[in-house]
């Protein structure tokens, strides 16, 4: 059913906000008798006895409270549920099952009633468990009472549900107790007088259910299904499934004829299988692209302030829409916004030059028909919604070394950041100016995001208004805060992040920078992303360099001087004398590095790092055994000590606890300790899962 609502959604908006008036939902009346599989923990053995129990709803549950507080034994009131299995093992035999003898007999709520025509037990002849009931008691004595559905084999081909399998019913179960998975019953002597609650009977045979009105349960089942649809009544939660569930669908358009050419594009052909597997494929990729910049495009529109920008009414029903649509975006190029327009745009390219365009056709048209809706809420959305949407549909990175940060540690981490950084008055622009932030491997932004959201916090919290955090916002855009990595797909996404929440967008310039890495077309040299920065004099200074006091001096060359990458001024630029440098470095196994490359690209790679590890060692032989042979991440950090302001800079880092903990990084928490004041070391233990 939620299926069906959710492409209902597609065709009529009103399905959320009108589904009482456009949905009539029945269910059967209640049965005779229900039998039902039940698990009690027992918290002194840490045991869990598995039973069954055959009677009039509700009686189950009266029954597992009765054991829990103690009234009762299991015995008297359920059967084992072997007994439930071996009925159900031989239920086609003829009719000759003897009554249970007396080592299986059933309480006496059963036993007592009388045998049935053919001689059997009520009990034997019940029809199969249809539910789970499992009971515990929580840590301060309370019971806790939870409910699912049994696990079944498969179904006929005429729809006949499968048979129970135990097997899996018992392992659901645990699941139930050790994990709270089903749903929490509240106890029975906590409920209403019993009534027939948000239903309307018809006859005996069913009931109709109220999907209207707070003193029923209608508001409940109505949210419910909406849920289960991937819809909301919240407009934000609701607006960001729908985005998820169209860039699906515009993936699925992609994929008829497009698949291979994107996967190529985006360099995941190389990947191994299980790697493929753990992330988004080409197509989801570049549906992503495409539905960020249509929500730009859609925003600029709206704003009306950039002239030539048609509204995505108008480009959804252009006869070409690619054509369009690359026209317009590279229109609004002329203005800025490559990071977010670009990408979109190559891999609207990567398509067109195979010549299959219908697929894309189809995918920009439902793009633009969905981004027309939504844009509106993308604006109003913050990081904590961003991020997680983002991580959602991409899948695992690892293949670049991405790792995505969680929002609630880049909250922490900006949080703690920025109590360091001491008493600001946040509504000054030239606050925000003098705090430039800087995230040498940005990846989706998170961490950018997470500081604008606090700068953001502290500006409201001293006054600022609504139009004062619009106008700061587009400072800290445009002039404070710093991101580099290697992947335009993340550069997008964080460009993305660090627009939403305003709408207000007329930004002249972002400061994010894609980093060189991989081969280049005009020449030999295999670039290694973020890390170039330390082949960079700006960055290190080369301690064989001459001194270069006159002109004449000035022109003979140096061989052994390195020269500075025109490629990367700007990067340099933006990553230098930061008053904030903070970043979850990839970890990656240098052994991995470039791993959607050949193998002679990937060792070209790890020499090219080796070189920005000598560069560095010759310039501060401090370093000389800061860097790690089995990991690039130090020299991230190493990278990063080279960027921040000596004076009044602040270094947040998010590490691996083995950078904390072990022997090989010694030599690295030496360093850091000599040159930085610790501030703060934030751990989280969890024994549980062998991790301090």
């Amino acid at each position: 059913l939620g299926q069906i609502l959710l492409a209902l959604r597609a065709h009529d908006s009103r399905i959320e906000d009108r589904l009482a008036d456009l949905l009539q939902l029945y269910v059967p009346a209640e049965p005779e008798t229900v039998t039902t599989v039940v698990a009690i923990a027992n918290r002194a053995n840490r045991r869990i006895g598995h039973y069954g129990h055959i009677g009039k709803p509700g009686q189950a549950q009266q029954a597992v409270e009765n054991v829990l507080e103690g009234r009762q034994r299991p015995s008297a009131e359920l059967i084992p549920l072997t007994q439930l299995e071996a009925w159900a093992n031989d239920q086609d035999l003829p009719a000759k099952t003897p009554f249970p003898s007396t080592q299986n007999a059933l309480p006496p709520a059963l036993s007592d009633t009388a045998p049935t025509a053919n001689g059997q037990s009520p009990a034997r002849t019940a029809a199969a468990p249809t539910t789970i009931m499992t009971g515990k008691k929580t840590g301060d004595g309370t019971p806790e009472i939870r409910i699912d559905s049994v696990s079944r084999a498969q179904p006929t081909a005429d729809g006949t549900p499968g048979a129970v399998d135990y097997k899996k019913t018992r392992a659901k179960a645990k699941d139930m107790i050790n994990n709270d998975a089903g749903v929490r019953l509240p106890r029975r002597r906590d409920r209403c007088p019993k009534r027939t609650p948000g239903a309307v009977n018809e006859g005996n045979a069913m009931q109709m259910l109220l999907l209207t009105g707070l003193e029923d349960h209608g508001n409940a089942i109505m949210a419910n299904l909406l849920s289960k649809s991937g819809l909301s009544r919240n407009r934000i939660d609701r607006d960001l499934n729908v985005l998820e569930a169209s860039v699906s669908e515009a993936a699925h358009h992609l994929r008829g004829d497009a698949a291979a050419e994107l996967d190529r594009h985006f360099q995941l052909d190389n990947l191994d299988l299980n790697s493929q597997n753990k992330q988004a494929d080409g197509c989801i990729i570049a549906a992503l692209l495409m539905m960020n910049a249509a929500m730009l495009h859609q925003r600029i529109a709206h704003g009306r302030w950039l002239a030539g920008v048609s509204d995505l009414e108008t480009v959804k029903n252009d006869p070409n829409v690619v054509r369009r649509l690359r026209r317009e975006w590279g229109d609004i190029m002329l203005h800025d916004f490559h990071p977010v327009l670009l990408p979109a745009v190559k891999a609207m390219e990567a398509v067109e030059d195979s010549g299959k365009v219908a697929g894309l056709e189809r995918a920009l048209r439902h793009i633009a028909a969905e981004a027309e809706r939504i844009a509106e809420t993308y604006a109003d959305m913050g990081s904590d919604h961003a991020g997680p949407l983002f991580n959602r549909v991409m899948g695992n990175q690892a293949s670049d070394g991405a790792y995505f940060t969680r929002p609630v540690a880049a909250s922490i981490a900006a949080r703690l950041t920025l109590d360091a950084a001491g008493d600001a008055d946040w509504t000054d622009p030239r606050t925000w100016r003098s705090h430039k932030t800087v995230d040498l491997a940005c990846g989706s932004g998170t961490l950018l995001a997470a500081m604008l959201t606090d700068m953001k916090r502290r500006a409201r919290a001293q006054g600022a208004s609504a139009q004062d955090l619009s106008r700061l916002q587009k400072v800290g855009v445009e002039d404070a805060f710093k991101g580099l990595d290697i992947n335009p797909v993340s550069l997008q996404l964080a460009a993305s992040q660090l627009t939403a929440g305003n709408q207000d967008i007329r930004y002249r310039r972002m400061g994010l920078h894609q980093m060189p890495y991989g081969p280049r077309k005009d020449d030999s040299i295999v670039r290694a992303g973020t890390l170039e920065l330390l082949l960079q004099k700006s960055i290190v200074p080369d301690p064989n360099a001459l001194p270069l006091p006159d002109a004449e001096i000035a022109s003979r060359a140096v061989w052994n001087q390195r020269d500075d990458d025109a490629e990367l001024e700007d990067a340099v630029e933006a990553a230098s004398d930061a008053r904030i440098v903070i970043m979850n470095p990839p970890f990656t196994h240098r052994a991995k590095m470039g791993e959607k490359f050949p193998a002679e690209v990937q060792t070209a790679l790890r020499k090219r790092a080796d070189a920005a590890l000598t560069c560095l060692t010759d310039a501060d032989p401090d370093m000389a055994d800061f860097g790690d042979k089995t990991s690039i991440g130090p020299l991230f950090v190493a990278l990063a000590d080279r960027c921040v302001n000596a004076d009044t800079g602040i270094l947040t880092g998010i590490r691996p606890t083995t950078a904390m903990s072990a022997t090989s990084g010694q030599r690295e928490r030496q360093v850091l300790a000599s040159r930085f004041h610790i501030h703060t070391v934030l751990t989280c233990h969890l024994p549980s899962q062998k991790n301090m």
